[in-house]
């Protein structure tokens, strides 16, 4: 069994429950803006969402044009007027105080941390990131947060593992994991870096993409049979 020193945790969707807290903020938002929180619409925006930040991953389009067309996207759809950056920015508000976890994810930090240096990678917003790890009870076990838009480069681009390398007192990439349940994301970029890489995989999708993962788990608990 091989022997890892860093963790690198993804946290939307692998530590914490972005689905739940997403769903919170956007009913928020949507009442403010007097719009019906249908779940058409709360499905309309997901996919609308989902779709840009494929994109994003893909280096297609920039973090500044996705957190606005998101909102423009859906009041176009909607056939509704608004401002899409201030819907956006009063969405990320909300989005910043909510950091509900997945289950097993609190037990299994606890664990690993008593072992291992734990790290957080996400691509998530800055303003929300901070705001939610600010809140996050989690957040003392992790050694160090790297955002990637305090960064200035995100996963999956080499650069960005690059630069949390460096910022990684005598990291070692043959001694340092990735876990986290983005193929296009987290995965791929592991790829790109040379790095181990475990997928979390709850719904037990199919991978039809290139990226290779070291291991693929179904629940958080699976990693103390990859971690000793």
């Amino acid at each position: 069994m091989k022997r890892y020193r860093f963790l690198l945790f993804d946290a939307d969707g692998t530590l914490l429950d972005f689905d739940r807290c997403e769903e919170q903020a956007l009913r928020d938002t949507l009442k403010q803006y007097q719009i019906p929180d249908s779940r058409q619409t709360v499905q309309t925006y997901h996919e609308i969402n989902a779709g840009l930040w494929e994109r994003f991953n893909r280096g297609e389009i920039d973090r500044a044009f996705l957190l606005r067309d998101r909102f423009a996207q859906l009041c176009r759809r909607l056939g509704r007027t608004g401002d899409p950056s201030e819907m956006n920015r009063y969405y990320m508000q909300q989005l910043s105080r909510h950091a509900d976890l997945l289950e097993e994810a609190e037990e299994i930090c606890n664990i690993l941390h008593q072992k291992y240096e734990l790290y957080i990678i996400t691509n998530g917003a800055s303003l929300t990131q901070h705001g939610r790890f600010a809140v996050c009870p989690l957040t003392p076990l992790f050694c160090k947060i790297f955002i990637s838009e305090d960064m200035g480069v995100q996963k999956p681009q080499k650069a960005y593992f690059d630069a949390v390398a460096r910022q990684i007192p005598q990291f070692d990439p043959a001694k340092a994991l990735v876990i986290g349940d983005s193929l296009s994301s987290d995965m791929l970029g592991a790829n790109n870096a040379g790095l181990d890489c475990c997928w979390y995989n709850p719904k037990a999708l199919p991978n039809r993409t290139g990226v290779v993962c070291t291991y693929e788990i179904r629940r958080l608990r699976q990693l103390l049979e990859i971690l000793p």
